[in-house]
């Protein structure tokens, strides 16, 4: 079965379909720059995660060792080094203090900080 169309609907049906493949045309454009822009906002994201990975590392790398110490000296068992000197107590949060310090100071050396 075959429909002839006269030409007003020829032109009306070419229209229709111009219309038609513009609107995909502009979906298929919003639809790349959506893309882009989640690119990029995951871009950031990861970014910012990073920074904060580094920065927790950074931290970690100074008080892990420092937890070690105070660790192993809060042990209530006998022949812990110094037990018997008075002025032990206040060597051990000195070279707590000095140990931190150091540690800080490698890390700008090194430019972590």
């Amino acid at each position: 079965m075959c429909i002839a169309l006269n030409e007003a609907s020829r032109v009306h049906v070419r229209e229709l379909t111009e219309r038609t493949s513009r609107f995909v045309e502009d979906i298929d454009s919003a639809r790349d720059r959506a893309a882009i822009t989640q690119e990029e906002l995951n871009n950031r994201l990861s970014e910012q995660m990073n920074k904060a990975m580094y920065l927790l590392s950074i931290v970690a790398a100074i008080f892990l060792p420092l937890g070690l110490i105070t660790g192993l000296l809060g042990i209530n068992v006998g022949g812990i080094p110094g037990a018997e000197n008075k002025l032990s107590f206040l060597i051990v949060p000195v070279f707590l203090v000095v140990l931190a310090v150091i540690l800080v100071g490698l890390f700008k050396r090194v430019k972590w900080l």
